[in-house]
């Protein structure tokens, strides 16, 4: 991993390296922004260069060499300069009294084993996000772990650095423990904090640190990145770019679902709905069809698909000169003649129905009777409350 692997994030890169420069490292940051966006990468990179045996200066940028013992190491997440601290599940039974063994060998087997093999995916993606099951906390076992290591001499020179992602999800206890570390004097110790939910941290902890705002990823770079990176056609990376909403790590979660069949399932639902006489039968079991597997996330998936294809109709009408803002671009063609077919329709209030939808769907109600009242809810709306489409678009067997 080099800064050139981290999308984005010009300017928080720049407060780096002026840092770097003025050899003004400071004793402790917080790193926040939207989840997925790189703010673990840039920390990992920031102590991978401050433990480089032979930093590169190009372009007025102070970078890791990447080549020498230092920087292999860190690659592979041994360095023993550089700690990432994460939430953990709970831990074997009879291990919370044993103070001086490490968080991680208080596992269970199958945890631990699971966390190396989230390592080794963090190595060839500094976005994979580590995630073990039940890991909820960061617990004062975690905090008495750096407390620990600090007081230990150091085993290689450099400077070390203890970064703790998730750190809103430290307890309190542990909170407070890390608050009482963070107050005392250290040399060469940095510590990085890691979170998407600042307002969750205590004050007391933000205001010891250097808090560092990590800016979204623009619509432009996600869909560069995932197109290159990830070998999908640029039509597909706009796509998926609108769901992750600036987060790679959101993006890596969409790569694997078939995005455009899906879209194409929402859509002829929708056009099912719209059918002129007899219609519930074809859309109850094209519904049923869809909900074969029971699979939630997938018909999240598609509502918000359909979400992003009804938006883009809008936009249509209300700028049908400018298509910057729509998403689907391979669709433009069909989204225009939907746009001509139902110009009156009241497109805000389906989308806040869809948004509606959603909430439901994420709250566990019925998957069928949720698609069903939002499909019926789009012919009410589109049949009844767009005139132009009832009066002449159905009758003379417009398709689109």
């Amino acid at each position: 991993m080099s800064w050139n692997t981290i999308i984005g994030q010009i300017r928080v890169k720049e407060i780096i390296q002026r840092a770097l420069k003025e050899h003004s490292i400071a004793h402790a940051y917080c790193f926040y922004g939207n989840e997925g966006i790189g703010k673990e990468a840039l920390a990992l990179e920031l102590a991978k260069v401050m433990n480089c045996m032979n930093t590169v200066v190009e372009y007025g940028h102070i970078s890791a060499c990447d080549n020498c013992n230092s920087c292999k190491v860190a690659n592979n997440f041994e360095h023993p300069n550089i700690s990432l601290i994460t939430p953990l599940p709970s831990f074997k039974a009879g291990t919370d009294a044993k103070h001086d063994e490490s968080p991680l060998l208080k596992l269970s087997d199958d945890h631990y084993g699971e966390y190396q093999k989230q390592i080794q995916f963090k190595i060839l993606n500094p976005y994979h996000t580590i995630h073990l099951p039940n890991a909820q906390q960061i617990r004062i076992a975690s905090i008495r772990d750096i407390k620990k290591n600090i007081k230990m001499s150091a085993v290689q020179s450099g400077r070390r650095f203890f970064i703790v992602s998730d750190a809103e999800k430290m307890t309190m206890e542990a909170s407070n423990a890390f608050l009482k570390t963070l107050e005392e004097p250290h040399n060469n110790i940095t510590f990085i904090l890691i979170t998407s939910h600042k307002e969750l941290l205590p004050k007391t902890i933000l205001s010891r640190c250097q808090q560092v705002y990590c800016d979204i990823l623009t619509s432009q770079e996600l869909t560069q990145w995932i197109h290159t990176t990830q070998d999908i056609p640029i039509d597909e990376a706009y796509l998926i770019q609108a769901f992750a909403q600036g987060s790679i790590t959101r993006a890596l979660e969409f790569l694997d679902e078939d995005m455009k069949g899906m879209r194409l399932d929402i859509i002829d639902l929708l056009r099912i709905s719209l059918k002129k006489g007899i219609f519930i039968v074809d859309l109850m079991s094209m519904i049923d069809t869809i909900l074969y597997d029971k699979n939630r996330s997938k018909v999240q998936i598609m509502m918000h698909l359909l979400y992003l294809w009804l938006r883009d109709c809008f936009y249509f009408i209300q700028s049908p000169l400018d298509h910057s803002l729509i998403v689907n671009i391979d669709q433009t063609e069909t989204i225009q003649k939907f746009a001509h077919a139902f110009p009156d329709a009241d497109y805000p209030a389906m989308l806040q129905e869809i948004e509606n939808s959603i909430k439901m769907i994420k709250r566990n109600v019925h998957m069928q009777l949720v698609l069903t009242t939002l499909l019926l809810s789009c012919r009410q709306n589109f049949l009844y409350k767009s005139s132009q489409f009832s009066h002449h678009s159905i009758h003379s067997g417009y398709t689109y």
